[in-house]
Protein backbone atom coordinates (compact mmCIF):
# COMPACT_ATOMS: atom_id res chain seq x y z
CA UNK A 1 0.00 0.00 0.00
CA UNK A 2 1.14 3.55 -0.74
CA UNK A 3 2.10 5.81 2.14
CA UNK A 4 2.10 9.56 2.75
CA UNK A 5 4.78 10.95 5.04
CA UNK A 6 3.95 13.80 7.41
CA UNK A 7 7.20 15.25 8.76
CA UNK A 8 6.71 17.37 11.90
CA UNK A 9 9.47 19.76 12.92
CA UNK A 10 9.46 19.88 16.73
CA UNK A 11 7.15 18.68 19.46
CA UNK A 12 3.93 20.47 18.45
CA UNK A 13 2.26 19.21 15.29
CA UNK A 14 -0.29 21.47 13.65
CA UNK A 15 -3.81 20.05 13.90
CA UNK A 16 -4.86 21.56 10.54
CA UNK A 17 -1.85 20.02 8.81
CA UNK A 18 -2.54 16.63 10.39
CA UNK A 19 -6.18 16.81 9.26
CA UNK A 20 -5.02 17.77 5.73
CA UNK A 21 -2.70 14.73 5.67
CA UNK A 22 -5.50 12.42 6.83
CA UNK A 23 -7.91 13.76 4.19
CA UNK A 24 -5.26 13.40 1.50
CA UNK A 25 -4.63 9.81 2.57
CA UNK A 26 -8.36 9.12 2.26
CA UNK A 27 -8.37 10.40 -1.33
CA UNK A 28 -5.19 8.52 -2.25
CA UNK A 29 -6.20 5.41 -0.29
CA UNK A 30 -2.84 5.57 1.44
CA UNK A 31 -1.53 5.00 4.94
CA UNK A 32 -0.12 7.89 6.97
CA UNK A 33 3.38 7.81 8.40
CA UNK A 34 4.35 10.57 10.83
CA UNK A 35 8.00 11.39 11.51
CA UNK A 36 8.47 13.83 14.34
CA UNK A 37 11.94 15.42 14.24
CA UNK A 38 13.45 16.88 17.39
CA UNK A 39 16.38 19.20 16.68
CA UNK A 40 19.49 18.67 18.84
CA UNK A 41 20.63 21.86 20.49
CA UNK A 42 17.07 23.06 21.01
CA UNK A 43 16.05 20.55 23.68
CA UNK A 44 15.85 23.17 26.42
CA UNK A 45 13.62 25.38 24.22
CA UNK A 46 11.31 22.42 23.51
CA UNK A 47 11.19 21.56 27.19
CA UNK A 48 10.38 25.14 28.19
CA UNK A 49 7.55 25.31 25.64
CA UNK A 50 6.27 21.89 26.66
CA UNK A 51 6.10 22.97 30.27
CA UNK A 52 4.29 26.18 29.22
CA UNK A 53 1.32 24.45 27.65
CA UNK A 54 1.92 22.15 24.69
CA UNK A 55 -1.27 20.05 24.68
CA UNK A 56 -1.55 17.49 21.78
CA UNK A 57 -0.79 13.65 20.95
CA UNK A 58 -1.32 9.40 20.97
CA UNK A 59 0.79 6.21 20.48
CA UNK A 60 4.09 5.35 22.17
CA UNK A 61 7.11 6.21 20.07
CA UNK A 62 8.32 3.29 17.93
CA UNK A 63 11.81 4.69 17.50
CA UNK A 64 13.67 4.81 20.83
CA UNK A 65 16.86 6.09 19.20
CA UNK A 66 15.89 9.64 20.17
CA UNK A 67 16.18 8.69 23.84
CA UNK A 68 19.65 7.30 23.20
CA UNK A 69 20.68 10.54 21.48
CA UNK A 70 19.54 12.60 24.45
CA UNK A 71 21.16 10.16 26.89
CA UNK A 72 24.49 10.34 25.06
CA UNK A 73 24.39 14.10 25.46
CA UNK A 74 23.90 13.65 29.22
CA UNK A 75 20.34 14.96 29.13
CA UNK A 76 18.49 11.95 30.61
CA UNK A 77 15.73 13.79 32.46
CA UNK A 78 15.25 16.25 29.62
CA UNK A 79 15.05 13.38 27.11
CA UNK A 80 12.36 11.63 29.09
CA UNK A 81 10.29 14.78 29.54
CA UNK A 82 10.57 15.94 25.91
CA UNK A 83 9.68 12.50 24.53
CA UNK A 84 6.69 12.24 26.87
CA UNK A 85 5.42 15.66 25.81
CA UNK A 86 5.96 14.93 22.10
CA UNK A 87 4.10 11.62 22.50
CA UNK A 88 1.17 13.37 24.20
CA UNK A 89 1.06 16.00 21.45
CA UNK A 90 0.77 13.41 18.68
CA UNK A 91 -1.54 11.07 20.60
CA UNK A 92 -4.31 13.64 20.72
CA UNK A 93 -4.35 13.82 16.92
CA UNK A 94 -4.40 10.11 16.09
CA UNK A 95 -8.14 9.59 16.77
CA UNK A 96 -8.80 11.76 13.70
CA UNK A 97 -7.03 9.23 11.49
CA UNK A 98 -8.80 6.32 13.20
CA UNK A 99 -12.22 7.90 12.63
CA UNK A 100 -11.29 8.41 8.96
CA UNK A 101 -10.18 4.78 8.64
CA UNK A 102 -6.59 5.76 7.91
CA UNK A 103 -3.79 3.63 9.32
CA UNK A 104 -1.31 5.94 11.04
CA UNK A 105 2.12 5.10 12.45
CA UNK A 106 4.59 7.40 14.19
CA UNK A 107 8.36 7.53 14.50
CA UNK A 108 10.47 10.05 16.33
CA UNK A 109 13.96 11.07 15.21
CA UNK A 110 16.60 13.48 16.40
CA UNK A 111 18.39 15.65 13.86
CA UNK A 112 17.96 18.13 11.05
CA UNK A 113 14.42 17.83 9.63
CA UNK A 114 15.61 18.05 6.01
CA UNK A 115 18.10 15.23 6.45
CA UNK A 116 15.62 13.08 8.36
CA UNK A 117 12.91 13.55 5.70
CA UNK A 118 15.27 12.48 2.92
CA UNK A 119 16.59 9.56 4.99
CA UNK A 120 13.07 8.33 5.79
CA UNK A 121 11.91 8.50 2.17
CA UNK A 122 15.05 6.68 1.00
CA UNK A 123 14.43 3.95 3.60
CA UNK A 124 10.73 3.61 2.75
CA UNK A 125 10.22 3.37 -0.99
CA UNK A 126 6.44 3.04 -0.65
CA UNK A 127 6.13 6.73 0.38
CA UNK A 128 4.55 8.60 -2.56
CA UNK A 129 4.25 12.11 -1.09
CA UNK A 130 5.81 14.08 1.78
CA UNK A 131 4.08 16.83 3.74
CA UNK A 132 6.46 18.99 5.80
CA UNK A 133 4.74 20.62 8.80
CA UNK A 134 6.89 23.63 9.59
CA UNK A 135 6.30 27.17 10.82
CA UNK A 136 7.56 30.59 9.80
CA UNK A 137 10.94 31.47 11.31
CA UNK A 138 9.41 34.29 13.32
CA UNK A 139 7.17 31.73 15.01
CA UNK A 140 9.45 30.46 17.74
CA UNK A 141 6.72 28.07 18.89
CA UNK A 142 8.70 25.13 17.55
CA UNK A 143 12.18 26.60 17.65
CA UNK A 144 12.46 26.74 13.87
CA UNK A 145 15.94 27.76 12.83
CA UNK A 146 16.91 26.92 9.25
CA UNK A 147 20.08 24.88 8.90
CA UNK A 148 22.09 23.94 5.82
CA UNK A 149 20.08 21.42 3.83
CA UNK A 150 16.91 22.29 5.74
CA UNK A 151 15.27 24.67 3.27
CA UNK A 152 12.40 23.23 1.19
CA UNK A 153 14.37 23.71 -2.04
CA UNK A 154 17.28 21.73 -0.58
CA UNK A 155 14.96 18.96 0.56
CA UNK A 156 13.18 18.79 -2.83
CA UNK A 157 16.55 18.40 -4.56
CA UNK A 158 17.14 15.16 -2.72
CA UNK A 159 13.66 13.65 -2.96
CA UNK A 160 12.29 11.58 -5.81
CA UNK A 161 8.70 12.28 -4.72
CA UNK A 162 6.59 15.45 -4.34
CA UNK A 163 7.10 17.62 -1.25
CA UNK A 164 4.29 19.80 0.13
CA UNK A 165 5.58 22.40 2.60
CA UNK A 166 3.04 23.95 4.94
CA UNK A 167 3.99 26.97 7.03
CA UNK A 168 1.40 27.90 9.57
CA UNK A 169 0.73 31.53 10.37
CA UNK A 170 2.58 33.05 13.29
Amino acid sequence: MQKVLLAVDGIKPTEKVFRYAVELCQRLRAELRVVQVIRPGQYSQYLKRARNGANRARRFIENSMVAATFAEAGEHEMATEIMAQARKNIQKLFPQSERAGISCHMTMRSGCPGEEIVRYVNEHRDVVLTIYDTAPEENSDRGILAEDGDEPSDIKEHLSIPLVVIRTEA
